[in-house]
């Protein structure tokens, strides 16, 4: 019975990993200088110069209050019609927190600019940096 239930075990992780899904409420923890990646794709064949992440948070850690609460990965390829390979690295200066993919933003030159609200995808990252500031309370502000 145990030899059978292992296999069935092996089998569905195995299924899983090829369907490009991972086990339900596992979490991926990055920091600032990892890599993430991302494929996007459209209905037909848009003609876009770029593809833009934007990922955002609720808040910042008040020991991280010099940091941001959102970034985004730009680089992005053609990677067959209608479909589009983003990536880039967590910038040093985002907080610890979790961050859900907000936005996808498309350009086509010269000027044509559409951002899509991506928010009902739930797709989030938790990123963990260890910086911390420790700013002073500001005393005043007087013109002289």
């Amino acid at each position: 019975m145990f030899m059978r239930l292992a296999v069935l075990l092996i089998a569905a992780a195995s299924l899983m990993a090829q369907s490009g899904q991972g086990p339900i409420g596992l979490r991926h923890h990055y920091k600032p200088g990892d890599a993430l990646r991302y494929t996007v794709t459209f209905d037909g064949n848009p003609n876009f110069n770029s593809v833009l992440i934007v990922f955002q948070s609720g808040s910042v850690p008040p020991d991280q209050s010099g940091l941001t609460a959102n970034f985004d990965i730009e680089h992005s390829m053609r990677a067959a019609p209608g479909i589009f390979d983003v990536e880039g690295t967590i910038p040093p200066n985002v907080a610890t927190g979790t961050y859900q993919l907000s936005i996808v933003q498309t350009r086509i030159e010269p000027q044509g600019v559409k951002d899509y609200d991506v928010r009902a995808f739930l797709e989030t990252v938790d990123v963990d940096n260890s910086t911390k500031y420790d700013f002073p309370p500001l005393k005043s502000v007087v013109p002289k």
